[in-house]
């Protein structure tokens, strides 16, 4: 097992109805910090954009350098929440075992320190051959020692930030304009266009739903279970809802301090 994937065990599993859950547990302490350096941390520091290298450019005196260097040092640490989004986003890339495509990082929309997007946590496409189909997320990140843990309930809860984005036009067309203007590429516009023609015929319930808790506490059924039972009964076919739990062996409040360090 390589860097760019974790190696998981399935602690559970089930589905009803259009909704799939399931429990993964990370056992491997060193190979997830191996993980977070080199998989998770480029995508929190976004290292595919140019902005650095072109600020760098622009500094053509010692003074100017010398202020450059310490202009892009000056960002807040992330939190745990923007931690777990990146780690998200990265392990349905590497581990869902489905083709996802993010055609945008949304760090390069945060104009302000915790700034986060509205409307949902994760936006991209599921391709299966050559069926294209939205995908909306929401990633919760908690410690909490109750089973199941606050964040699966109430307003801010996601069960229902997944049941707002099903059912709300309002956030589907942010979304969707948002995705508009983002998909620069040649492959992505194709997958915009594909994804987008499948969700309007079928009246806006061509979507695929998925719900991400990371957890550092001992694997529980009963974290997700319940809450994807009440998803199925409110969310029928065609539109899909994966709720997926992953266990991890490192402390959530330690993850922030694996991003600035170097693992052996």
């Amino acid at each position: 097992m390589t860097s760019t994937s974790l190696a998981t065990k399935i602690e559970y599993s089930g589905n009803t109805g259009s909704v799939a859950w399931e429990g993964r547990c990370v056992k491997d302490a060193a190979h997830f910090k191996r993980f977070v350096r080199d998989v998770v941390r480029p995508r929190v520091a976004d290292t595919e954009s140019s902005f650095d290298a072109d600020l760098r450019g622009l500094a053509t005196t010692g003074m100017a350098t010398e202020f450059v260097e310490r202009l892009l040092k000056a960002v807040p640490e992330p939190e745990d929440w923007e931690v777990g989004e990146a780690l998200a986003e990265c392990v349905l890339q590497s581990n869902s075992g489905r083709e996802v495509h993010w055609p945008w990082n949304t760090v390069r929309d945060r104009r302000t320190p915790r700034a986060s997007l509205p409307g949902a946590d994760l936006v991209g496409f599921y391709r299966n051959g050559e069926a294209v189909t939205l995908l909306f997320g929401e990633v919760k990140t908690s410690s909490d020692a109750g089973t199941p843990p606050n964040v699966m309930y109430g307003g801010s809860g996601m069960t229902w930030q997944l049941e707002e984005s099903a059912t709300r036009l309002d956030i589907q067309h942010a979304l969707l304009k948002w995705l508009h203007s983002r998909c620069q590429s040649a492959l992505h516009r194709e997958f915009y266009e594909k994804a987008v023609r499948r969700y309007l015929e079928s009246d806006g319930k061509e979507l695929l739903l998925v719900g991400v808790l990371i957890r550092d506490t001992q694997p529980s059924e009963l974290d997700v279970k319940n809450r994807a039972k009440v998803l199925a009964e409110k969310l029928p076919l065609p539109t899909r809802i994966e709720i997926i739990a992953w266990y991890l062996p490192v402390s959530i409040g330690e993850w922030p301090q694996l991003l600035r360090e170097e693992v052996s």
